[in-house]
């Protein structure tokens, strides 16, 4: 939905894609992705997920600017601010495997009828013990809901009215039946973005 995308964002700034536009040699890190969906035949909504894995090699660190620099398996290198949440950076050092996970995971679902709606966002910041390897996990959860306002059975489709009075017309899957019972039903979007970071030594 709308809101995945500055979700997206969020975590990735917080976490360490504050590159450094100085250095020449910042042509992207590589990454290996997947992406999954799981729902049951004939139930509105789904769970979908997408993981994205990083691991490169330090080839660089700037004690003093914060910044150290990664190479991946096929050449590329960037440049990076480590942020003051990746504590103990001074343990950092050339030869050491970075590791980055990021999972978007995307719960859609009908509310049931009498359940507390909860809108709202959380968050999650945990580090590493001093002494030990940078790293870090992150963690952010928003949850939004929307109503069924409108079901177009021809186009197979529902229009969905959110908090802020914007609509939306959203493609229902072949095998979910267009029941009236659906219209004006709280529809709930829980996105939850997780990076986590690790670092081994040589």
């Amino acid at each position: 939905m709308r809101n995945a995308k500055p979700v997206h964002a969020l975590l990735i700034s917080i976490a360490f894609l504050g590159a450094c536009s100085s250095q020449a040699e910042n042509d992207g890190l590589s990454a290996t992705a997947s992406a999954a969906e799981a729902y049951t035949p004939g139930v509105p909504g789904s769970v979908e997920s997408e993981t994205e894995t990083i691991s490169a090699v330090v080839t660089a660190v700037d004690q003093q600017k914060r910044t150290f620099t990664l190479e991946d398996e096929q050449g590329n290198r960037q440049t990076f601010n480590a942020v003051p949440e990746m504590r103990n950076f001074s343990q950092l050092k050339v030869g050491d495997r970075v590791n980055a996970v990021v999972t978007h995971e995307r719960v859609i679902q009908l509310r049931a009828p009498g359940e507390v709606r909860e809108d709202g966002a959380a968050g999650l910041v945990a580090r590493t013990p001093e002494g030990s390897k940078p790293g870090m996990l992150v963690a952010d959860t928003v949850e939004i809901t929307a109503v069924v306002k409108a079901i177009d059975t021809t186009q197979h489709t529902a229009t969905l009215e959110f908090a802020d009075g914007s609509r939306k017309v959203v493609r229902v899957r072949p095998d979910v039946e267009l029941k009236p019972s659906y219209l004006n039903q709280e529809v709930v979007i829980r996105m939850t973005s997780a990076l986590a970071i690790s670092v081994e030594a040589p």
